[in-house]
């Protein structure tokens, strides 16, 4: 293993115990897949650790996420991710998602999200997120392209397009309930061309751990479908879970 350099250590020590000090502020409930469209606050950090564990529990996703707000029209999401099996046990590094997003208003944002599997494919991929909320509803959209170049020289390889809908419905100001339905479809490039439908179902519920919603945490069942793929438990269910929580970095300038 390498050793981080130290000026790098110092910086990454500097930003954990900025994160520390930082008075938390309250939190707010996300779906479990798509980003929200509303602004993350100026000066605030956000984050939010995700798990996904396969139907059999041999296949475990782990994804840390955090989400800054530069100014009232800009913030970015960044993140990474990790891959185990339990049976034989592995490990492997996932990807590194990065997402500059720029608010077109409240309830619209655009972003030319970055997604980079190292050594194998880099994903350049125009998305729009979108928000809509009445009394106890919330939707949130999701939608974008994504080629996915193959970094070894074969080009682009597939595109996807996706497009996330998810609900949320509070049931109390602590509890909420979500469902999304989340379509995507695949072509892949090539002399075996193909094109594959995708489908994503997911329902779960959300949970504020304390009265000032400074701590959430949701938890959900997903189930993929495919007309390619025969529908296994071990491959087609999974279970999902994060928990999000903020800090006040810096204060808006009036």
């Amino acid at each position: 293993m390498r050793r981080t350099p130290s000026r790098l250590a110092s910086v990454i020590a500097l930003v954990v115990l900025a994160v520390l000090l930082a008075a938390p502020r309250p939190a707010r409930a996300y779906p479990m897949l798509p980003w929200p469209a509303s602004p993350f606050p100026e000066g605030t950090l956000f984050v939010f650790p995700f798990t996904f564990v396969s139907g059999d529990g041999q296949f475990i996703n782990t994804y840390l996420y955090g989400a800054l707000g530069l100014t009232e029209r800009w913030d970015v999401i960044a993140g990474a991710s990790g891959n185990f099996t339990l049976n034989p046990g592995s490990a492997s590094f996932g990807v590194v998602d990065i997402t500059p997003r720029y608010l077109v208003t409240p309830q619209l944002a655009l972003s030319p999200r970055i997604i980079y599997t190292p050594g194998q494919s880099l994903v350049l991929s125009p998305e729009v997120h979108a928000s809509w909320n009445k009394d106890k509803l919330t939707l949130w959209f999701n939608a974008g392209l994504r080629p996915s170049l193959d970094l070894n020289g074969g080009g682009i390889t597939s595109t996807t397009a996706h497009a996330y809908l998810s609900t949320e419905y509070a049931i109390s100001p602590q509890v909420w309930a979500v469902f999304e339905v989340d379509p995507y479809l695949t072509l892949t490039h090539g002399p075996s061309a193909s094109l594959q439908p995708t489908m994503q179902l997911v329902a779960g519920m959300g949970f504020a751990l304390n009265p000032q919603q400074t701590h959430l945490l949701e938890v959900a069942a997903i189930a993929t479908l495919s007309p390619a793929t025969s529908f296994s438990y071990a491959s087609s269910i999974s279970y999902g879970a994060w928990y999000a929580t903020s800090f006040e970095l810096w204060k808006k300038q009036p």
